[in-house]
């Protein structure tokens, strides 16, 4: 819609306001500018309810996910640590082989 063609509806609903002796028509204005001022609302907050319980089924995911991260690391720790102990235990002993040689 032309932005002047809505400017002069505009205004003429104004006059058209103005021009009536009693507010009744205008309190009901008020009240259908209401009415859907609350359905508006009513319906953020159901975009709202259903944004956050989406979240929370993402956040949920994203729990099991790193829980299942930590659990693998937990698990594999153990042996990444003994390999690591014993690559050192083996190279404190070639150390000590070196430096028990003559001449070396």
């Amino acid at each position: 819609m032309n932005v002047e063609a809505e400017i002069l509806g505009l205004k003429l609903r104004m006059q058209a306001l103005e021009a009536q002796p009693c507010p009744g028509p205008v309190i009901t204005a008020i009240a259908i500018a209401v009415a859907l001022v609350t359905a508006e609302v009513t319906d953020a907050r159901a975009e709202i309810t259903q944004d956050l319980a989406a979240m929370g089924i993402e956040i949920e995911g994203l729990r099991r996910q790193t829980n299942q991260h930590i659990t693998s690391a937990q698990r594999d720790t153990p042996a990444w640590y003994d390999a690591l102990q014993h690559d050192l235990n083996e190279l404190r002993l070639r150390i000590d082989h070196l430096l028990e040689k003559p001449g070396a």
